[in-house]
């Protein structure tokens, strides 16, 4: 048995980190850091734009923050040009070093006709285990869950742009359930959720951050949470 510290980064999105998070993420010395679907996006260009100056930015702040964490960064995601293309991607980075990039398979409305999704399933190592990313809408597919199995991944992080709902809290916990839950049993694997708060910038969106395991939810953020932007602390073991 093997044990992980893991930090969910549940915070509003297109924000720098501040050097009071960043110390404070330090001192967990997390494995890994985890932060929302399209939290590295300039606020000004929006989520389906990017110009080639600024994602060599983006991209090279997540560089630096895990180097200066020492740990494993799974940068949310980002529009990402490419040959006149626009991705929706994460980038993962451990001490500084790329590991390597995801980008979307499975597009929500909102991204149709404007990104172009991706076509490769992506796991990566660090600590001597496999990993996966999945963003999002991915989790609507079986066929997500049931690659991460393929290729080993223990933990399946999933950078989530989360809509506001008016649901109760049991409808809630149901979904989650249904999707969540059921999604690691597939992949007999830990699933790690973590979703953006609501700002001015995007203020129809809530944090509904949570793990879960084959068995049940693992933890989950509590309803009055949901809109508060938070650095979620989690140890989680793996066999």
């Amino acid at each position: 048995m093997y044990s992980f510290r893991i930090i969910l980064f549940q915070h509003s999105l297109g924000e720098r980190v501040s050097k009071a998070q960043i110390d404070e993420m330090a001192d967990f010395k997390p494995h890994f850091v985890c932060f929302p679907e399209y939290y590295f996006t300039n606020k000004k260009l929006g989520n389906h734009k990017q110009t080639i100056e600024n994602q060599k930015r983006q991209i090279r702040y997540i560089q630096l923050l895990s180097k200066r964490l020492r740990t494993v960064i799974i940068g949310g995601s980002m529009p990402e040009l490419e040959n006149n293309l626009l991705y929706n991607t994460c980038f993962v980075f451990k001490n500084g070093e790329l590991l390597g990039y995801y980008r979307k398979r499975n597009l929500f409305f909102a991204e149709i006709g404007k990104i172009t999704p991706g076509n490769e399933w992506k796991t990566f190592s660090a600590y001597g285990i496999t990993f996966g990313v999945l963003i999002c809408a991915d989790v609507f597919s079986d066929e997500s869950f049931l690659e991460m199995k393929k290729f080993g991944a223990k933990i399946i992080f999933i950078p989530t742009f989360s809509l506001r709902k008016v649901e109760t809290i049991e409808e809630k916990h149901r979904r989650d359930r249904e999707i969540f839950v059921r999604g690691a049993s597939l992949a007999n694997a830990i699933v790690v959720k973590v979703c953006s708060v609501p700002s001015p910038y995007k203020d129809f969106i809530h944090g509904r951050s949570l793990i879960a395991s084959p068995n049940d939810i693992i933890y989950r953020v509590k309803p009055e949470e949901e809109e508060k932007s938070l650095i979620i602390k989690q140890v989680i073991c793996i066999s």
